[in-house]
């Protein structure tokens, strides 16, 4: 279990730090600032996770996830250069990454003897709050807060991996590949069919 969620820690690394290369595109910045884009919507859920947990920074444990990032980033920052790279590709990576990252933070917060409810926080902040620091950064609302069903899918996988770990019925590297597979149908569900949640409203308006 501990190698698989190693691996998939590593492939949302590259999954995110591409998305915020593919944001750095559409504003048009420079590679600096594409290369730091890429290390903080990777890193960026984790790092924030692992500071409200009072345990050591993930990256600054394994420098192998930052230097991923940075290399992920020179190299999608060349390639988009010369392909028409359209942003839907972008929404497509966001939701592999957050499906990743929050079946991987609330797997790790329950290896520390956390409680499920605090388990399924930190693991939804673990997949949201990269992207949230990329559309920041980017001067865009960010995915979290639109009306698109982007949090609710974070919180539908990490609330699965929960329940089926909590029942023990299912071998634990099933329970992780269902959790992540059903956030992210939910995710590109939501982006194939335009599906959003209610919005907030004053009166008529």
């Amino acid at each position: 279990m501990e190698q698989l969620l190693y691996w998939f820690d590593l492939i949302g690394i590259v999954v995110f730090a591409f998305t915020g290369v593919l944001a750095a595109g559409h504003k048009q910045m420079d590679l600096f600032g594409a290369v730091v884009l890429a290390c903080v919507t990777a890193t960026g859920g984790g790092t924030i996770r692992d500071i409200i947990l009072n345990i050591p920074v993930f990256w600054l444990q394994d420098s192998h996830y930052l230097w991923i990032a940075s290399v992920t980033g020179v190299v999608s920052f060349y390639l988009i250069r010369y392909l028409q790279v359209p942003m839907r590709l972008l929404a497509i990576a966001d939701a592999m990454g957050l499906a990743v990252f929050t079946v991987i933070g609330t797997q790790k917060v329950l290896e520390l003897g956390h409680s499920p409810a605090i388990a399924i926080v930190m693991g939804v902040m673990t997949g949201t709050f990269g992207g949230l620091i990329r559309d920041i950064l980017c001067g865009d609302i960010p995915l979290l807060l639109r009306r698109e069903i982007y949090a609710t899918a974070s919180l539908s996988g990490a609330a699965i991996l929960v329940v089926l770990d909590a029942t023990g019925a299912v071998p634990g590297t099933m329970v992780v590949g269902i959790a992540v597979l059903v956030t992210l149908f939910i995710r590109l569900a939501a982006l194939r069919w335009n599906l959003s949640a209610p919005i907030a409203r004053i009166g008529n308006n």
